[in-house]
């Protein structure tokens, strides 16, 4: 049963996420992987998400 109660990560943990996939494919010289795509536009996602959450609170 998945566990519903989990944190999300905070902006600066996907900010990082997001920088650790490019700096992987930028270090072995090649675009990004159709997973790795996926995965960065979840990341950004859930960063452009957690960004206007924080926005909002601070209004």
């Amino acid at each position: 049963m998945p566990d519903s109660h989990r944190e999300t990560p905070g902006p600066e943990a996907l900010n990082d996420a997001i920088r650790t996939l490019w700096a992987r494919a930028g270090e072995q010289r090649r675009s990004l992987t159709a997973d790795e795509q996926r995965i960065y536009q979840v990341l950004v996602a859930a960063w452009a998400e957690a960004t206007g959450a924080e926005q909002e609170l601070a209004a």
